[in-house]
């Protein structure tokens, strides 16, 4: 993360990283969602509901499950730089989604977030505001809780829709008036709402304490966005946790991304509750397959 990027990051609360995903990834993501929209329309979650009734206690939907490119954006290399940076080493994955919009679905801009705990209780990133959205900068360092990375598998021009944002309000000390939190159309956003252009294979890396949103769409097409937001590893927005051992083959980096929130992180201490909690669920589910068998033998 070079110097302009700091000073950008700092003053707008974003920065667009250009070309983050080779054109081979951008396709092999398309493909896999395009395979799953047919199949079932879930577009990942945010890690606050269960995917299935038996599913696990603390695990929920996740993009990871769909493979490919998909475990490659835990730790993008294009992108890892730009993390360890804002979020000092030893950040975890908190949850993922994609989000489609088009000119039947093309949603509508509905600004949340807010520096300094500004969001209130009308807030959808947290309306208790648990500490988990923040941001500062205090002795040469980014001190940043959730934090997104928004990979454009589209073109997005200003005119069509795609995120937008009140650049600087990340440092706020005010909320966001309430008459400007909503607009169901485009001549309808605040003068204050910058307008982020990206390409295929853009990432935009923005703090969830700045006010955000998704412009009402305008555009052909539609816009695919892949949404990965990380935290330090002490913070949490989703209640539910990733479980490595269900995402096949993954590198130790990886691994210790998904580890669950601690003060600690994925260290020696907090390792061995964690493989226990992970061995007791697959025994959990394997006993569960044993009895269903059993009803239908």
């Amino acid at each position: 993360m070079n110097d302009h990027e700091k000073y950008l990051f700092d003053l707008r609360g974003y920065i667009v990283v250009k070309g983050a995903l080779t054109p081979a990834q951008v396709e092999d993501l398309s493909e896999r969602l395009e395979a799953r929209r047919k199949a079932k329309g879930r577009l990942g979650s945010d890690r606050t509901i269960f995917g299935a009734e038996v599913g696990p206690a603390w695990s929920a939907p996740s993009l990871l499950e769909w493979g490919g490119t998909y475990i490659d954006l835990i730790d993008l290399p294009t992108i890892a730089p730009y993390l360890e940076v804002l979020l000092g080493v030893g950040y975890r994955l908190d949850h993922d989604y994609i989000n489609v919009v088009n000119a039947e679905h093309p949603s509508k801009l509905y600004l949340h977030g807010g520096g300094q705990g500004a969001g209130g209780p009308r807030d959808v990133v947290g309306p208790t505001d648990g500490g988990q959205c923040y941001y500062r900068y205090n002795n040469g360092q980014f001190f940043n809780g959730l934090l997104t990375v928004a990979f454009e598998l589209n073109d997005v021009t200003p005119s069509s829709g795609g995120f937008a944002c009140v650049a600087g309000s990340h440092k706020g000390n005010f909320a966001l008036p309430d008459e400007w939190r909503i607009s169901d159309k485009q001549a309808d956003i605040p003068a204050c709402v910058d307008r982020v252009t990206a390409k295929s294979g853009d990432a935009i890396i923005f703090t969830e304490a700045c006010a955000h949103g998704t412009v009402p769409w305008d555009g052909g097409g539609e816009r695919r966005t892949i949404f990965y937001k990380y935290c330090p590893h002490a913070v949490a927005w989703g209640p539910c946790y990733y479980n490595a051992d269900q995402y096949g083959d993954l590198t130790d980096n990886q691994r210790a991304i998904l580890h669950p929130p601690s003060a600690f992180g994925p260290h020696s201490r907090t390792l061995a509750i964690w493989q226990r909690a992970q061995a007791e669920q697959a025994e959990l589910v394997r006993l569960r397959k044993e009895v269903a068998e059993l009803k239908g033998a």
